[in-house]
């Protein structure tokens, strides 16, 4: 395709416009490949148009322009579409919008190469003006020889200024008697519709469509009543195809009177369009009616067009309820909530959600006269009712965060099992449903979400739910990456007790859960007391654990096992001061304390032997860590001396400033201060109180505080109060 044979001018392509959100780059190169084609088909147009005039519909010529024109055509349609031109006055002239083809309607100018739409888009503008024509669309129905006609009369120099309504009967007449039905056209006198209206210049150009095209419908000649209806459906259909823009969908609704007739009623064409709507671009047009409707209601007019919204209303609400999707129902339920519709225009499952939040709203106005109900129940049925009655509304009392009643219905259920009323096993088969039901589930998706005040409500519902909390809170720890959240959740295992701990077992013997989760079930385990059914098998993993590679979970294993008391574990806290990790010879030096082991304190006087012969700060925090293991043991006696007077001792070498100002060496930095006054304040009698009001004296730092604390419990013990 040649334009001129003078020098190429500089072209460049600008971007496709109205490209949709969340495409990928391969979805976005296929719209990009399909705007080329389409720019090519209207090249090609155009020249058909323009080229073709100057020739008879058999010269060679013409013949030549038409070539494969009508296959660039069918190969643009992907799915029934038609091909629209819009003719538009903008700030910077006349422009051709093309629509139909793409996702959204793109400028004729900015989709050529600069160099082409300077030449072309003028050219173009300039014969549909001649035509007068406003809109002309390509049906993709169109046949080969329906679309070569087309261009014939397009192009026919007899027909290229049509402007008188002579003119424009006879093109119409032309192309009907041509065989050319699948085309829409709109001349620029058929805009001129209710000029009082504000409607949307796009708007009113798909309405005048709409009323033009059925008003060719007795063109369509050996047609049936009822296929003449179709027919009309079919042109409704056809002008709203396009439209993807939710206000100019509601513009088109709203104005629906101003393309109506006798034979074409308004409710009519409102309709078809609300049932030809693809759920996206409906749901989108009924969030525009919804606040339009809005606003004509707080003015309260009462006019013809708040009628015509009204009656949208209720057309609006069977589309939705038809839908039923959660959008659908979500805008249903706004229509209900600002009194549009009657409960009984709502789906059944939204209909029921409000039925539900009106009982939960009476239980919450009337709770005690609830519980006196179900406390006062002499019929099996009447128990069972208002039990039942309670698990409906646990879901929409977690919805509002109204934790404290639904643990007064756990434990009312609880106590009439506990108690073995006259319906205990009732109350147990009604709390059994609840933890085999949703509500756990609807507990653990708030905990994850909801705020430390929430999770906090929370632990005491799943402790009273007992096994059926178990999973959820499973989930919790495999699932969050919070560690307060996660925390939280092994308190609520806690409280469960021992049958929780059978699960966690279960849970680690199957090893499909990550260190970290391994880690809070094995904190679980050891802070659950009453171990004695499962104390075996748990030391078994445990002692699996204590070698694992992972340095976390061996410490972890070490604190479990010291929380499980006993002394089946010392030879293992023994091995772990040599573990090649700090934070695990720490642990291993706490729980040697926790069993008060006499070779545990024996190796740790070592240690601290070796400590003060070889000062080295990387070996502090094991020092201090040896001070606070000290108080563990309680006050006993190692090479002789009681703990508290080794302490003392190491006060008086380490601690405490001498009278003429000069430091020992090697002084306890405050981190060992501080952890020998803490477990002097645990152990020490009355001979640490002159050492420890000196050290008092003579020095300050972060522990004093501390320090006159210990000096409070010394006194206490000392001198006990007589009850």
């Amino acid at each position: 395709m040649v334009t001129s044979k003078t020098a190429k001018p500089t072209v460049e392509r600008l971007v496709l416009e109205g490209i949709p959100e969340g495409l990928s780059p391969e979805e976005v190169e296929v719209l990009q490949k399909l705007q080329s084609q389409l720019v090519e088909f209207v090249l090609h147009l155009i020249q058909a148009f323009l080229r073709t005039g100057y020739y008879t519909p058999e010269h060679p010529e013409a013949i030549k322009a038409r070539e494969g024109l009508y296959l660039r055509f069918k190969s643009l349609f992907k799915l029934e579409d038609d091909l629209t031109f819009m003719v538009r006055e903008e700030q910077e002239g006349q422009n051709i919008l093309v629509e139909g083809v793409l996702p959204e309607a793109q400028r004729l100018n900015r989709m050529m190469m600069r160099g082409m739409g300077e030449l072309y888009v003028p050219k173009f503008a300039k014969y549909l003006e001649r035509k007068d024509l406003v809109s002309l669309t390509l049906k993709n129905r169109m046949g080969q020889t329906e679309f070569e006609r087309f261009i014939d009369i397009m192009s026919d120099p007899t027909q290229l200024d049509i402007h008188g309504k002579e003119d424009k009967e006879q093109f119409t007449q032309r192309l009907y008697n041509a065989g050319i039905f699948n085309l829409s056209f709109v001349f620029n006198e058929e805009m001129v519709l209710a000029p009082d209206r504000e409607i949307p210049w796009r708007a009113r150009l798909t309405l005048s469509r709409i009323k033009k095209d059925l008003k060719m419908i007795p063109f369509f000649q050996r047609l049936s009543g009822e296929e003449i209806q179709e027919v009309g459906k079919g042109l409704v259909r056809d002008a709203v195809r396009a439209v993807k823009q939710p206000d100019i969908l509601y513009a088109v609704l709203q104005n629906c009177d101003v393309a109506s007739s006798a034979v074409n009623p308004e409710e009519a064409i409102m309709d078809v369009i609300l049932s030809f709507l693809r759920p996206p671009p409906f749901l989108g047009t009924t969030k525009v009616f919804f606040r339009e409707h809005l606003n004509l209601k707080k003015l309260q007019k009462g006019d013809d067009f708040e009628e015509r919204s009204d009656r949208l209303l209720k057309k609006f609400t069977a589309r939705l309820r038809d839908l039923a999707t959660p959008e659908a129902e979500g805008l249903l339920e706004d229509f209900f909530r600002n009194h549009f519709i009657d409960l009984e225009e709502l789906t059944p499952g939204l209909k029921n959600k409000i039925l539900l939040e009106r009982l939960t709203d009476k239980f919450l106005n009337y709770t005690q006269n609830f519980f006196q109900q179900l406390d006062q129940a002499k019929e099996r049925q009447t128990f069972l009712t208002l039990a039942q009655t309670f698990v409906k509304i646990i879901p929409e009392l977690i919805r509002r965060d109204r934790y404290s009643e639904i643990l007064r219905i756990l434990e009312s259920l609880r106590s009439h099992f506990h108690q073995k009323t006259m319906w205990g096993l009732l109350a147990s088969q009604v709390l059994e449903e609840i933890g085999q039901g949703a509500i756990p589930a609807l507990l653990e998706e708030r905990f994850l979400e909801g705020k430390k005040e929430v999770r906090a409500a929370i632990i005491p519902i799943f402790a009273a739910l007992e096994i059926g909390a178990i999973p959820p809170l499973l989930n919790i720890l495999k699932a969050s990456q919070d560690q307060w959240v996660r925390k939280n959740a092994c308190e609520a295992l806690i409280q469960i007790g021992p049958v929780a701990a059978v699960h966690l077992l279960q849970e680690l013997e199957a090893q499909q859960v990550t260190i970290e989760t391994t880690c809070d079930i094995l904190r679980v385990l050891g802070e659950i007391k009453s171990q004695e059914l499962w104390k075996s098998p748990l030391l078994k993993l445990l002692k699996r654990y204590v070698s694992h590679e992972n340095p976390k979970l061996r410490e972890q294993a070490l604190h479990t096992l010291g929380n499980l008391g006993g002394t089946e574990g010392e030879g293992i806290f023994l091995s772990g001061l040599e573990d090649p990790d700090p934070e695990v010879r720490k642990r291993a030096i706490l729980c040697l304390g926790m069993i008060k082991s006499p070779k545990g304190l024996q190796k740790l006087m070592d240690m601290l032997k070796q400590f003060a012969v070889t000062p080295d700060p990387q070996t502090e925090p094991l020092e201090t860590q040896i001070y606070y293991a000290m108080g563990l043991f309680g006050n006993m006696t190692v090479e002789e001396k009681t703990i508290e007077q080794i302490l003392l001792d190491l006060l008086e070498k380490r601690g405490t400033k001498k009278l003429w100002g000069v430091f020992e060496k090697h002084l306890l930095p405050d981190s060992s201060l501080g952890a020998i006054v803490d477990t002097l304040g645990k152990i020490g009698t009355k001979d640490s109180v002159p050492v420890l009001t000196k050290l008092g004296k003579s020095r300050e730092g972060p522990w004093a505080p501390r320090l006159r604390e210990a000096l409070k419990k010394i006194e206490a013990r000392a001198n006990p109060t007589k009850p």
